[in-house]
């Protein structure tokens, strides 16, 4: 089954990386070579390492690069959790960007003190035209910046690679050189950060600077460590040189397909409209296709027996087509109901509909696409031995409609894992510990009682039904990453997703029996969430 699994993820990672390169179009001949650098540099041997390494080295360096996939919001979550290490030590933190040309510094310097409005900012930096990559996501370290007073240099040129290269590292040395207490975090294209770019161009104009460079989720790293059957989270090549794995590559690839296809070639694109509308467009004209294809390669990697002709049968729509969920919605004449899933478009949630085989898709991305297709092979599964559980959730039945919240979110992040396995989710310790006053606080309390094998008939008693969703969604989550940890990690070949899982159906017995699985012989509630 492994095998399977990592065919099927080898085939989506050159699929979408080859769609990816194709919608670039001629590229240069540098860039050919930067591309070939970085795969040489990739296959290098590494060793296992951990957050402590690469925090120490972090703060012992005067320079950090930050590789950026400019396309790729996890890479800047990433890069943000290492600018606040630094930042909380308090030391003299710069933080220089490649997305903002030089030039414009007065623009960078008056938008961080207030005297610029950020459109003001974005029309001021001609970010439409210079850079264009989704502003939503810088946005998050101008604002990290203010919030502990560092001050943010820009570094960018116009030019070929070589030339911007060299241009970056003048700036840097210059400031080293001006003052050499100050800590440079440098967040630029993940092909300008191996040790002969960027970082070599820095030491030759000043030799003796200590510097660490911080890749993430390299092609060639992800996948040596799959054939090593390895999940580190953190590897380094040496002492200064370390790579973040916190997804698989043909998520980021994914990304650049999304950026090519809604808004690089958009010509109607436009800055105030997409701060506004944060991107969510479809992401592709084949996601029905796509929905079904990803549907039989999962089925496939698991052994679940459903065929092409029953897994047809469904309906994807996003938020082009709300005017016919909302109809739909209305046809349940049931206010508490409508209610429901009113509040779960509200929310920007995605689901599927209890009276068809209707599917609501808040935004397009492979996360949720694979996530709804896991519902749907659930479906299709109960449908064909003939378990669906309809008629309990029209008749509001509390313990039939909190189980199948439980065993949809179960099988859902499941298979989202499939192709996401750096998919991460809040675990035992987390809702246990949640800050005080949250606003979670009452949802998570249900959820460690689910995890704790309270019986659901106490649990559902006075709950309203967007309750029950939230709390069967946080338990199903984490019961989906135990199911994919028993079912490619543990290695208990004496386990059949469809025999031991899906047979149960979704009712409260059956969750009862899967809960009993799932949790056996583990120390579920110690468990606390992946930091990457």
């Amino acid at each position: 089954m492994k095998k399977q699994l990592n065919d099927l993820r080898r085939n989506i990672y050159r699929n979408l990386k080859q769609k990816a390169y194709s919608l670039e179009g001629l590229v240069s001949d540098e860039l050919m070579a930067y591309r070939k650098d970085q795969v040489s540099f990739s296959k290098r041997p590494f060793h296992s390492s951990d957050i402590e390494q690469l925090k120490q080295s972090v703060l012992s360096s005067n320079v950090v690069y930050l590789g950026d996939f400019h396309t790729f919001d996890q890479n800047i979550r990433n890069v943000l959790r290492v600018l606040k290490v630094a930042a909380n030590e308090n030391k003299k933190c710069l933080i220089a960007l490649e997305m903002v040309d030089a030039k414009y510094q007065y623009c960078v310097d008056a938008y961080m003190e207030g005297h610029l409005t950020e459109l003001e900012f974005l029309e001021s930096v001609h970010y439409h035209d210079s850079w264009r990559f989704p502003w939503t996501h810088y946005k998050l370290i101008f604002e990290l910046a203010k919030e502990h007073k560092a001050q943010i240099m820009a570094i960018n040129t116009v030019g070929d690679l070589t030339t911007r290269d060299e241009f970056a590292a003048n700036i840097l040395a210059q400031t080293l050189e001006s003052s050499p207490d100050t800590h440079i975090l440098v967040v630029y294209g993940e092909l300008h950060i191996s040790p002969t770019k960027i970082p070599a161009r820095v030491l030759k104009k000043r030799p003796g600077t200590v510097q660490t460079i911080v890749h993430q989720n390299l092609d060639e790293v992800y996948w040596t460590l799959k054939e090593e059957n390895s999940n580190e989270t953190i590897v380094a090549f040496n002492d200064r040189e370390f790579c973040i794995n916190s997804a698989p590559p043909w998520v980021k690839y994914e990304s650049m397909i999304y950026w090519y296809e809604n808004l690089d070639s958009d010509p109607d694109f436009d800055i105030h409209e997409y701060i506004i509308e944060k991107g969510k467009k479809i992401f592709s004209d084949d996601t029905q296709e796509n929905f079904l294809a990803i549907s039989m390669e999962m089925i496939s990697a698991v052994n679940v027996d459903l065929t092409e002709e029953v897994l047809e049968n469904f309906n994807l729509h996003d938020h082009t087509g709300l005017e016919f969920i909302e109809e739909k919605i209305e046809n349940l004449k049931d206010n508490t109901l409508i209610e429901f899933f009113q509040e779960l478009i509200a929310d920007g949630q995605s689901f599927r509909l209890p009276q068809d085989t209707v599917f609501y898709c808040s935004s397009y991305s492979m996360n949720r696409i694979s996530y709804l297709a896991g519902v749907h092979i659930l479906h299709s599964y109960l449908s064909v031995h003939d378990k669906s559980p309809t008629q309990e959730v029209l008749n509001k039945n509390p313990q039939a409609l909190l189980s199948l919240f439980i065993l949809e979110s179960m099988y859902a992040f499941f298979f989202s894992k499939i192709m996401n396995p750096h998919r991460k989710c809040e675990m035992y310790w987390n809702l246990k510990h949640n800050a005080p006053g949250s606003i979670n606080k009452h949802e998570h309390k249900l959820a460690l009682d689910i995890l704790d094998g309270e019986p659901l008939e106490e649990i559902v008693s006075g709950q309203p039904v967007i309750d029950l969703h939230k709390a069967g969604q946080s338990a199903g989550h984490i019961f989906g990453e135990y199911l994919y940890l028993r079912m490619f990690h543990m290695e208990d070949h004496t386990i059949s997703l469809q025999d031991d899982f899906l047979s149960k159906g979704v009712g409260a017995e059956g969750f009862r029996q899967i809960r009993q699985t799932l949790l056996k012989e583990l120390d579920y509630q110690s468990h606390k969430k992946r930091y990457f």
